[in-house]
């Protein structure tokens, strides 16, 4: 048997949807680009892989580095050890606090202050 006041709750929420939406309740599409073999939604990559870089959607890039010198924990590696590996040469004003934070482990300042005396150790320029 069907609740009414299940129905009542329904209706309830269907008409505070369409007050807060934009004029007659049009949906968008959902940021997902398919259904994986257990049936969950797959979402699309934060990041674009290219030939050079690696570029994610907040704005913070890194170059592709094939071997590096002298490796340390706290040096900013993207997917390290494997064949997209690459070493941060530029983070965006969201990440940056906390990527100087993570570089003063190390005895750095600021992200621009590895970049320039660090980096170029650890990629063999």
């Amino acid at each position: 048997m069907k609740s009414h006041q299940t129905d009542r709750i329904l209706r309830k929420l269907e008409q505070e949807a369409i007050l807060l939406g934009d004029g007659d309740s049009q949906f968008t599409e959902g940021k997902y680009i398919g259904i994986d073999k257990n049936g969950n939604k797959i979402k699309p990559p934060r990041w674009r892989v290219d030939s050079k870089v690696i570029e994610f959607e907040c704005g913070c890039r890194g170059e592709r580095i094939q071997k590096l010198y002298g490796k340390k924990p706290t040096d900013p590696i993207i997917f390290d050890g494997l064949p997209e590996q690459a070493v941060y040469d530029f983070v965006c004003w969201k990440h940056e606090p906390h990527m100087n934070k993570r570089l003063r482990l190390d005895g750095f300042v600021t992200f621009k202050d590895w970049k320039e005396k660090r980096r170029p150790l650890l990629i063999g320029k």
